[in-house]
C-alpha cells in the first residue's frame, strides 16, 4: 500500500485503539473485501481480533467513508480497496488448501507453473553457506500459502538469502508491490537476476549483500512481509531475526509526529532441532518481538538435506513489539553457518571437498575373491548417499585382487582389495556434503562386515597443512 493509504489506516487504528495496528486494520478490509456477508464473529475468528475491538475498527471505517456499514464495505469501499490496497481477489483464492500440484493450479494462477522448468537451472547449493534446495512443489506451495494469507498483493516483500528462488514463483503471480531479494552468494543473484529478467517481472530487485554486514539504507523500515530460510544454526536465526526486523516498516511520520507501524509478516522456514535446541529457537523468535502465528511441521522438503533430515517446518510470525535497534549494526565476525559453528570461529577459506580413506581387515579371504560382489556393494554405496557416478573403471588381478574407480559427479571414489592379506581399502574425495561420504563408509562397513576397520578424512582446499581425522562410526548405525 502506498503511505498515504498507510498513514489513513494508522489513524484509524489509533482511533479505535486497535493493539493489532495498521495490519490488524487491513486484515478486517481484506476478510470484508474477500468474505462479504460475514458477521462479527466469523470476521473476528478470521483476523484473531477479538469483537469489540473489530466493531470500534468498522466503526472508525464508516467514519472515515471507506465502508458503507460496519459490516458492509459498499461499492465505494470496494473500489477504495482495489485501488489503495491493490486487491484483486474479492473470494478466497484458495477456497480448499494451498498444497497443490501443478495440473491442480486454478487458472488464474497457471503463470506460476513456468517455475518448474526455471527451478532445474538454479546454481549447485553450496553448503559451506547451509544452502539446501526446496523441491519444486515446496516452492510452489510457499507462494500459495503466502496468497492464501493475502501477503502478496499489493505488499511489498523481502526474501533474506533465495537460493531456493521461491521470489520467482511469488514474481510470477504478478500481485507483488515490489520483491526484493538479498543474497551473499554471488552465482544466486546472477540466476535470480537473469531469470526475472527472462520472465520479465515487475519491480524485482537483487541485492547483493552479506546480513553479518550493516544493512543498506535503502532497505530499512521498508517492507511488509519479510521471507527467510536461514542458516541451520540459532546464530543464524538470530541474525536473520534482527535483519527482518529492521526492514519491516515499523514506524512512519505523520505531520511531523512518528507513529508505531506493528503487525509486519515473516515467513519463516526452519529445521527440526532436539527439544532443548528446539526450545532455544521459539525463544530466540520471541526475544525478537515475534510471536508465531502459525506453525505447520515439516512443511517444506529439500533435495538431500541431510542436516535437515531433508524437511523444515513452516513459521508464519508477527512482528507484535518495536524495540529501537542500531541500524547500522555489523556482525561480521559472528559465526553462523553450520561448518562455522562446528568450529567454533569463523573461518574464512571453506574446503574445496571431503576426503575419506578407510582400511578393512579380514580373516575370511575367500570372500575377498567375490569381485563381482565386492563391485556391486560399492555401487550401491555410492547410490545409497546420493551420489552421482558418471563413469566406472575396475580391473581384476591375476591370480587374485581387484580395483574399481567410479568417476562421481562430485569427484570420485576408489576400492582395492588385498585376498593374501585379507585387505580392504578404500578411497573417497567429494566436494559434496561431507554426510554423503559418511553414508558410503557406514554403507560399506555394514554390508563387508570387517573384523577390524579404521576411517579417517580431512578437509582439502584449506589453508592449512594435511591432516586426517579419525572418523568413530560405532554410534553411527545404518538405518
Amino acid at each position: 500500500m502506498n503511505e498515504e493509504t498507510e498513514e489513513i489506516l494508522t489513524i484509524i487504528a489509533e482511533k479505535a485503539q486497535l493493539a493489532e495496528g495498521v495490519e490488524g486494520v487491513r486484515s478486517i478490509l481484506l476478510t470484508m473485501f474477500r468474505f462479504p456477508s460475514l458477521k462479527n464473529k466469523k470476521v473476528s475468528q478470521k483476523t484473531g481480533i477479538a469483537i469489540p475491538a473489530l466493531a470500534a475498527a468498522r466503526g472508525e471505517l464508516v467514519k472515515a467513508g471507506i465502508a458503507e456499514k460496519k459490516n458492509y464495505l459498499g461499492e465505494k469501499g470496494r473500489t477504495w480497496i482495489r485501488k489503495n490496497l491493490n486487491l484483486k481477489f474479492e473470494y478466497d483464492p484458495l477456497p480448499n488448501n494451498f498444497d497443490l500440484s501443478l495440473a491442480e493450479i486454478p487458472e488464474e494462477f497457471v503463470s506460476i507453473s513456468k517455475i518448474e522448468k526455471i527451478l532445474r537451472n538454479r546454481p549447485e547449493p553450496d553448503f559451506a553457506l547451509d544452502q539446501s534446495h526446496a523441491i519444486s512443489s515446496t516452492v510452489v506451495k510457499r507462494a500459495l500459502y503466502l496468497l492464501k494469507k493475502g501477503d502478496i498483493e499489493g505488499r511489498k516483500i523481502v526474501f533474506l538469502g533465495d537460493d531456493d528462488a521461491t521470489s520467482l514463483a511469488v514474481g510470477l503471480l504478478n500481485l507483488a508491490e515490489e520483491i526484493t531479494v538479498i543474497d551473499i552468494d554471488p552465482n544466486v543473484i546472477k540466476f535470480l537476476s537473469e531469470s526475472a529478467s527472462n520472465l520479465s517481472l515487475k519491480n524485482y530487485n537483487v541485492v547483493t549483500h552479506d546480513l553479518r554486514e550493516s544493512s543498506p539504507v535503502k532497505v530499512l523500515n521498508n517492507y511488509d512481509i519479510v521471507v527467510m530460510d536461514p542458516p541451520y544454526t540459532n546464530e543464524g536465526l538470530r541474525l536473520f531475526l534482527k535483519r527482518a526486523k529492521q526492514m519491516l516498516k515499523t514506524r512512519m511520520n505523520i505531520e511531523g509526529k512518528e507513529h508505531k507501524v506493528i503487525g509486519k509478516k515473516c515467513f519463516l522456514c526452519f529445521g527440526n532441532k532436539q527439544p532443548k535446541e528446539m526450545q532455544c529457537i521459539q525463544l530466540s523468535i520471541l526475544d525478537h518481538g515475534f510471536i508465531i502465528k502459525e506453525m505447520i511441521p515439516y512443511f517444506n522438503l529439500y533435495k538431500g538435506a541431510s542436516i535437515l533430515g531433508q524437511f523444515s517446518h513452516l513459521y508464519y510470525l508477527e512482528l507484535a513489539e518495536i524495540q529501537n535497534i542500531e541500524d547500522k549494526l555489523s556482525l561480521n565476525a559472528l559465526p553462523i553457518y553450520t561448518a562455522e559453528l562446528k568450529e567454533r570461529k569463523a573461518n574464512p577459506y571453506r574446503p574445496i571437498g571431503y576426503h575419506f580413506v578407510g582400511e578393512m581387515l579380514f580373516s575370511d579371504q575367500n570372500f575377498l575373491l567375490e569381485n563381482e560382489k565386492i563391485q556391486k556393494i560399492f555401487l550401491d554405496s555410492l547410490t545409497y548417499s546420493d551420489l552421482i557416478t558418471y563413469d566406472i573403471f575396475h580391473h581384476n588381478y591375476q591370480p587374485y585382487g581387484y580395483s574399481a574407480v567410479a568417476i562421481l559427479k562430485t569427484s570420485h571414489a576408489a576400492i582395492h582389495t588385498w585376498p593374501e592379506h585379507g585387505y580392504i581399502s578404500v578411497d573417497i574425495f567429494i566436494c559434496d556434503e561431507f554426510s554423503k561420504g559418511l553414508e558410503v563408509l557406514k554403507f560399506l562397513r555394514y554390508h563387508f562386515k570387517p573384523e577390524k576397520y579404521e576411517f579417517l578424512y580431512m578437509e582439502r582446499g584449506k589453508d592449512s597443512m594435511i591432516k586426517y581425522e579419525q572418523l568413530n562410526l560405532e554410534n553411527n548405525k545404518l538405518s
